[in-house]
């Protein structure tokens, strides 16, 4: 009998691991199978990246504004759209490290005096009006100053035409693909997949090998410039140089300030804007830091042409108000953290010679060797790898709750009670 039930044991714990394995193998299997699938979108978002028969007129595509030699942005201030005459109100931003910004949502911070305040941080284009990539990604189709098309059916015909359309109908029924929603939203898809590349986050600059512990990887004058980057210019303090939500620094904390840079054309009320809070007026994201050197020009609208003077900007702002000009929304300029900072002439050299170390060196490399595209450098861990770092990994979002938030007695400064912003009903 105990032979017996010894041996019904060792059959019930072979058969136990039997199954556990076979489950391991299909878990293995589904993976491979999602990072394949993962793979093939960001090929096919490459295609709809690059292809300009998407706008109206055709002639106008993604890369149009968003070019690799410069970071993937725009060196012009404005944008002209795919209709002559029409220019956009903002400066392209870099597209390198974005599918790695948090999505927009408001985090509580408890200030030195115990004010508890929140804040907006995270969120796509520059005035955070876009809550996710993959609703940012949408946006520049229908705008009139962009890509100008009518609505998704305009789009949807235009991509049926398309010489990637087998791709594009790969998986979906004969009633989906007649589905106008159906076929848009596996570009929109595919785009945000596209930028999740390695390539727009291969996290090769300098500053990375000095962070990681090579002293020579910056010159003496880069050193003087981090020191004063940590302390005296205050940058760290939203330009971060830890790790956040990435496992490597993204040189930014994602927040909103006005910074008041000098107007240029309409006033535009940036974050305040869709969030109708008086005191978020004129207020736009933080970019990060990263590749900044190839980005010119500078500020939400392109204002400033130089790295050195953008530092001057900021460092002297309040003291040369003159040099500047007038700015949108003065009222809510940030007067505390910069606008007359005391640095030197020398320290503003050697802050300035820092943001070369910010530039990725894959950059350098294709525009050295004159390539549409950056290569991956070796080691940089796909997508799938790291799928749950993304911010759009759950992209099914909670509704934001009202802001600001109302205490008792206190009146509101924004929205209805209880009306959420970004709520279009």
């Amino acid at each position: 009998m105990k032979t017996a039930a010894c041996a019904h044991s060792l059959a019930k714990g072979f058969a136990t691991g039997v199954v556990m394995f076979a489950g391991i193998q299909h878990a293995s299997a589904q993976g491979a199978k999602d990072a394949a699938s993962q793979a093939a979108a960001a090929k096919l978002g490459r295609e709809i990246f690059l292809d300009d028969s998407l706008s109206n007129p055709p002639g106008m595509s993604c890369i149009s504004c968003h070019l690799p030699e410069a970071a993937f942005a725009d060196p012009r201030q404005t944008s002209p759209g795919a209709v002559l005459g029409r220019n956009g109100r903002r400066n392209a931003t870099s597209l390198m490290y974005s599918a790695l910004i948090p999505n927009l949502d408001q985090e509580d911070i408890l200030e030195e005096s115990g004010e508890q305040v929140w804040v907006w941080q995270g969120g796509l284009f520059q005035d955070g009006s876009a809550r996710t990539l993959h609703e940012q990604v949408q946006r520049p189709f229908f705008d009139p100053v962009e890509m100008n098309l009518l609505n998704e059916t305009d789009l949807a015909t235009r991509l049926r035409r398309t010489t990637y359309a087998p791709v594009l109908k790969d998986g979906l029924s004969d009633e989906e693909w007649a589905d106008d929603k159906k076929v848009t939203h596996v570009a929109y898809r595919a785009l945000v997949e596209f930028l999740k590349e390695p390539m727009f986050r291969p996290f090769d600059a300098r500053i990375d090998d000095y962070l990681a512990g090579n002293q020579d990887a910056l010159s003496a004058s880069e050193k003087r410039g981090l020191e004063i980057f940590k302390t005296k210019a205050k940058c760290a303090d939203c330009h971060l140089l830890h790790a956040s939500a990435w496992p490597q620094p993204l040189l930014s904390d994602y927040g909103y300030d006005n910074l008041g840079a000098p107007s240029r054309g309409d006033s535009d009320p940036g974050l305040g804007g869709h969030t109708g809070v008086a005191a978020e007026m004129g207020q736009f994201r933080a970019p990060t830091l990263r590749n900044i050197a190839l980005t010119a020009p500078y500020l939400h609208n392109g204002s400033i042409a130089s790295l050195r003077e953008v530092i001057e900007f900021y460092n002297k702002r309040d003291v040369e108000p003159e040099r500047w000009g007038k700015t949108d929304y003065p009222q809510t300029v940030n007067r505390d953290d910069l606008g007359n900072l005391g640095l030197s002439d020398q320290e503003v050299d050697d802050l300035t010679a820092l943001m070369d170390a910010f530039t990725d060196r894959s950059l350098l490399e294709m525009r050295e060797r004159g390539e549409r595209f950056p290569r991956v450098p070796v080691g940089t861990p796909d997508s799938w790898k790291m799928r749950s770092y993304f911010p759009d990994w759950n992209h099914a979002l909670p509704p934001l709750p009202p802001h600001p938030p109302k205490t008792d007695g206190e009146d509101s400064t924004s929205s209805p009670p209880g009306k959420n912003p970004f709520d279009p009903s």
